[in-house]
């Protein structure tokens, strides 16, 4: 008899250890964004709070840049305020607070991060501005480079 209650209590040991297991292998989230020329896409619409891993792609021919911001206004995402030339003015702004931010990624580019985002809504931007050969200015926000996240 005695076998007979050592493997019980080896068989219950071993299912109280994998139970347990989501409480040290917590899984952390995962988001794809992807940019090009004129428009951000993301994997998902919403996203657990926590550790998320973001990849980015410039699926485009330019060079593009990616802010995320968490926004504290109701207004949306594409009509927030923005300076003369279409660009937000990442310095004065008061509705939005920037998380991250990765400048300069060329085409093909792709970068992996990992973020810690509380609950809240947020974007993803290309705020990048540029003068064109014949001397017009292109902002990629205006021309719809943004898309929303929400984190719960």
């Amino acid at each position: 008899m005695k076998p007979v209650r050592i493997i019980i209590a080896t068989a219950f040991i071993a299912t109280a250890v994998a139970s347990a297991a989501p409480v040290w292998a917590s899984k952390k989230a995962k988001l794809d964004v992807e940019i090009r020329e004129w428009n951000v896409t993301s994997s998902e619409e919403r996203i657990p709070a926590g550790e998320v891993e973001v990849t980015i792609r410039n699926k485009g021919k330019e060079v593009h840049e990616m802010v995320l911001i968490m926004l504290n206004t109701k207004d949306a995402v594409l009509r927030l305020p923005v300076d003369k030339h279409g660009a937000i003015d990442e310095k004065a702004m008061t509705w939005a607070t920037i998380i991250d931010e990765t400048e300069g990624m060329e085409p093909g580019k792709k970068e992996k991060k990992l973020l810690k985002l509380k609950p809240g809504r947020y974007a993803f931007i290309c705020n990048m501005v540029e003068t064109e050969k014949d001397g017009t200015i292109e902002a990629h926000y205006s021309k719809g480079m943004a898309v929303e996240v929400n984190v719960d």
